[in-house]
């Protein structure tokens, strides 16, 4: 079998009402210099000289990007060390021929299925009082034990938080200010306010892991990190300053950020950029193969856009089921790919 050419469809598809802050409220930084509705997707095939079909997906990003490919032309999929191809993209898409050429399904590659299913919350961007608690209310009536949100601690957080529970009693909620708790004291303040309901704070402020660790220790409100590198992971544990770990990386770096996680027994949860159902079965492959991927991860692209481009949902009753079939084991929606693509 030989790589012949690339195929690239550019797709942005909306989110549902209720999910997202106003332009007004929202956050701008580096990445996300607009509002996440701006993104953008790529959705990519590998062409061979046989007719196995494979499928891809590229990170989110906002405006044109270059068609940039690699240089695998003629080059046999099956001569590739899969722990060489990471990161998603046209990796994703030859992972999935590799795997579909063995007839396996993509997590034996990642190491085997130790889960048959992986706990996801619901998700929603920093909103109104009145909004989260719509927003808590579909969660529940959706089956989701919880909800991720953003906010910073300007905004009328506790409030917001009773809000939802009220709407969705016994909801779980995590809270990701992106460290615009500040400090120490505020976040123990506001921490103490709030011990009487399900709640954790993710990167509340700056990292510091002796911070953190008093944070930790301080409040029975959980504490969690989200990480990118193994070393962090490392200090993480040796400090024993939080209460589990959001792993950014999405395959080769999950597993081993994950594995490092597990021998200071701290769980942990599979990031994510709110991507489209193919990303989304990418990472439930690798968090298949996680004992300690116990934390709800955020694998919800599937229900807060108006279509997850896949012809089957991955999502019941607040978990994903991992596919069985070769490959990532979904079917794309050629049909909705067709209505989202952009140009």
């Amino acid at each position: 079998m030989k790589i012949t050419g690339f195929d690239r469809t550019v797709v942005c598809v909306p989110f549902v009402p209720n999910i997202l802050s106003t332009d007004e409220e929202w956050h701008v930084r580096p990445n996300f210099p607009q509002n996440l509705d701006r993104r953008r997707h790529d959705v990519l095939r590998l062409q061979t000289d046989e007719r196995l079909t494979d499928l891809g997906m590229s990170t989110p990003y906002y405006g044109k990007k270059d068609d940039e490919v690699p240089d695998w032309i003629d080059r046999d999929p099956l001569d590739f060390e899969p722990r060489s191809l990471q990161g998603g993209g046209w990796s994703m898409a030859l992972l999935d021929l590799i795997a579909k050429a063995h007839d396996l399904p993509l997590y034996r590659l990642f190491g085997g299925k130790v889960q048959e299913r992986i706990l996801v919350d619901y998700w929603m961007h920093a909103t109104s009082v009145e909004i989260s608690a719509v927003a808590a209310r579909r969660a529940a009536e959706l089956g989701f034990h919880g909800i991720k949100t953003k906010g910073k601690l300007e905004d009328p957080l506790e409030d917001r938080f009773r809000a939802m529970v009220e709407a969705a009693p016994g909801i779980r909620i995590v809270i990701d200010p992106k460290e615009r708790f500040y400090t120490l004291e505020q976040s123990l303040e506001l921490a103490r306010r709030v011990e009487d309901l399900d709640i954790i704070f993710e990167d509340p402020f700056p990292r510091d892991f002796g911070a953190y660790r008093r944070l930790k220790e301080e409040t029975s409100v959980k504490i969690v990190m989200h990480l990118q590198k193994p070393r962090q992971v490392i200090e993480a544990v040796s400090t024993q300053a939080v209460d589990g770990i959001n792993v950014a990386p999405s395959d080769w770096g999950f597993l081993d950020m994950a594995r490092i996680a597990a021998a200071g027994d701290l769980p942990v949860w599979q990031a994510s950029n709110v991507d489209l159902g193919l990303y989304d079965a990418y990472r439930i492959h690798a968090s298949a193969a996680v004992p300690n991927c116990t934390l709800a991860s955020d694998m919800i692209g599937n229900l807060v856009h108006e279509h997850s481009l896949l012809k089957e949902p991955l999502l019941q009753d607040g978990y994903a089921q991992v596919p069985d079939g070769p490959g990532l084991g979904v079917e794309l929606d050629e049909e909705a790919v067709e209505r989202y693509r952009v140009g």
